[in-house]
């Protein structure tokens, strides 16, 4: 007696009725890239699915090191938090892309900040006491950064060894104390776009000193 084997597959479909038709249709749960998470409590339940976490404003006392925990984060806004420095867990999210650091009162960065390999856009905006001569070695040694914001930091020239941000493709200068356009930004040979809007340069500016095919300049 020969014996029938047969596999059934159960699955939960939604079934609706449309004009003498069964539609089917299954519901996929999959996470998101696009919502972003702006309570840190919420993101811990589910941190494996945590891409954009914007927690601004926050004015952290104790900064929390469950941060380490997002492994799949590549946004990060800790925007007007009123950070001295930078906090070591932001060096475990190998992924990060995009990473707001404005309006705080960071000096420094870390010299383990370039363990961020895969970091493309960095803010560090409204940052007075910002020391930029004195982190190029570090933002150098970032492969992938490719836009840096220094808005309102009150720069009045570029070091000279910006130069070593080579793999820069906008840089963001605006209101600052520029006279004119800063001739250093010709070591930026992949540099695409330069804001400078808001500035204090003459009418008559020395374009032709900025070296670069396609460089737009917005004043």
């Amino acid at each position: 007696m020969m014996k029938n084997t047969v596999l059934i597959l159960v699955l939960v479909v939604k079934l609706t009725f449309f004009d003498g038709i069964f539609l089917f249709s299954q519901t996929v749960d999959l996470p998101s890239k696009n919502k972003e998470y702006t309570q840190i409590e919420e993101a811990l339940k589910v941190p494996e699915k945590v891409y954009r976490l914007n927690l601004n404003n926050q004015d952290f006392k104790n900064f929390p090191k469950e941060i380490a925990k997002f492994k799949n984060l590549e946004y990060l806004s800790l925007r007007n938090d009123n950070l001295m420095t930078v906090p070591a867990e932001i060096m475990a999210l190998r992924n990060l892309k995009v990473l707001d650091l404005g309006k705080n009162k960071i000096q420094r960065l870390p010299t383990d900040f370039s363990k961020l390999k895969n970091l493309e856009e960095l803010y560090l905006d409204n940052e007075e006491n910002f020391e930029l001569s004195k982190n190029i070695e570090v933002l150098g040694e970032l492969p992938k950064l490719k836009i840096l914001h220094l808005e309102n930091d009150e720069i009045r020239q570029l070091p000279k060894s910006i130069k070593k941000l080579g793999h820069l493709e906008r840089l963001y200068l605006s209101n600052n104390q520029f006279q004119f356009v800063p001739p250093e930004v010709k070591g930026l040979k992949n540099l695409k776009y330069l804001d400078l809007n808001h500035n204090k340069y003459p009418l008559e500016l020395p374009l032709n000193q900025v070296a670069g095919p396609g460089l737009k300049i917005r004043f």
